[in-house]
This record gives structure tokens, sequence and C-alpha cells, in this order.
């Protein structure tokens, strides 16, 4: 008798907060932008095989070095150039169901970012072009400093969607006024798809047989999303 005297009070208090929550037109609001790219980032895998360690070290850091001077020598100001993920393994050989090593194998990335599309891509695609035989990835980005540019837009565009969504639904269901009860949102979470390119090893053996390469980036979409509650009165 007691266990039920308790448990009574507890279903009642929770009919009660039941009855006495509140309605609510919950909404996502979203929003897009599209906007040309306004850098290229080139991404260049180097590969080199020596019979040992020192010599496949010095000889991946010679090609490197080699295309960091080339980028020095063009004159083009406005660009980074990182390395990373640099790795070195045995040079496995398999053939006909067995193996046998032969010297080491070291990798690396180098990336190269390019700020000014119009003015500079060509010179370094062509420079890489020159200096080793080697093939590259492209992708035309929006930098962060643009995307910081749009996030007031996007947000307030997200914002707008989303208020009007909650008023045609209150419109639709015959309610009369709503008021903002609770906003769900991460800052930061516009994305985009970047456009990549590849670009095959070409070294140049005549000016005749060099076209010059023409890139026409397509503009990318920025988008951004908002949460909103609305509450709402019910007539009685």
């Amino acid at each position: 008798m007691k266990k039920i005297l308790f448990i009574l009070p507890v279903f009642l208090f929770a009919l009660t907060a039941m009855a006495q929550e509140t309605p609510l037109i919950e909404v996502e609001g979203k929003s897009e932008i599209s906007v040309m790219p306004d850098q290229a980032i080139i991404h260049v895998n180097l590969m080199e095989k020596a019979m040992n360690v020192k010599d496949v070290t010095n000889a991946l850091n010679k090609k490197t070095k080699s295309i960091k001077d080339a980028m020095e020598k063009t004159g083009i100001k406005d660009y980074e150039f990182t390395v990373d993920n640099y790795y070195v393994n045995v040079n496995r050989i398999y053939t006909k169901g067995t193996s046998r090593d032969s010297g080491y194998v070291a990798t690396q990335n180098v990336k190269i970012v390019v700020k000014s599309i119009d003015k500079d891509m060509v010179k370094v695609v062509e420079t890489l072009h020159q200096t080793a035989n080697m093939g590259f990835n492209v992708s035309f980005t929006i930098s962060e400093v643009q995307k910081k540019t749009y996030e007031k837009q996007l947000l307030e565009l997200a914002i707008a969607d989303a208020k009007s969504k909650a008023e045609t639904i209150a419109a639709s269901l015959g309610i009369d006024k709503i008021n903002v009860q609770k906003v769900n949102y991460t800052s930061g979470q516009n994305i985009f798809q970047p456009i990549m390119m590849r670009s095959e090893s070409m070294m140049m053996k005549s000016a005749d047989a060099y076209e010059e390469p023409v890139f026409s980036p397509e503009s990318q979409k920025l988008t951004d999303r908002i949460l909103v509650a609305f509450s709402f009165v019910i007539k009685p």
C-alpha cells in the first residue's frame, strides 16, 4: 500500500508536467551562396628509390629542394610552400608468390597554395612541369579569409529561412503568434566541395610540343544551417 501511495503523486506530477509543456514549432533554416574560388591547392607526391636510407633520403630532399628553388625563381610572392607526410619503407618486390627486398622507397608530399589564381596559376603549373618528371593534383578552393566574409550573410539567410518556414506552418495551422523559444547553432558549419583536377607528368621536350594550360574554376557553394524552436499558445 505504501508503494502505491508513493507512485501515485509521481504519476500525477508527470501528467501535470506534460499538460504544462510548451507547444513548439521546430524548423531548420538553411542558406546557400555561390562563390568563386580564390585560391588553388597543389599536391605534389614525390617518390625516390635507393639501396640505403641515406641515399634515398638525400635524393628525395634534392627533388623537394629543386621544386622550392624553382618556385622562388618564378618571382611569385603570394604562395605557401609546405612539406609533410614523409615516409621511408623497405622496397619489397613480389614476384610469382615470392618476395625480395631491394633497398628503400621514400615518399613525401609537397603542398603549394597559390593565392592568386588569375595571376600566378599558369606560371606555377609551367614551373612544376619543367622541374621534374612527376604528376600532381590541383584543387580550387575558397580561402578561410573569404569564407569569413560570408559568415554573417549565411547566418542571416539561415535565420530568415527558419522564420519564414515557422510563420508558414503557423499560418497554415491558424496560429496567430509565435515566439522564439530555443536556438541551436554551431558556428563554422558552412561547407563546400573543392573542384579537383589532375595533371599528369609532362617533361617539355620542345616549345612547339607545349600548350599553355587553361584553368576555368567553377563557382562553389557555401552553406549554413540553424535549428530554431518557436513556441505558441494553444487556444482553448
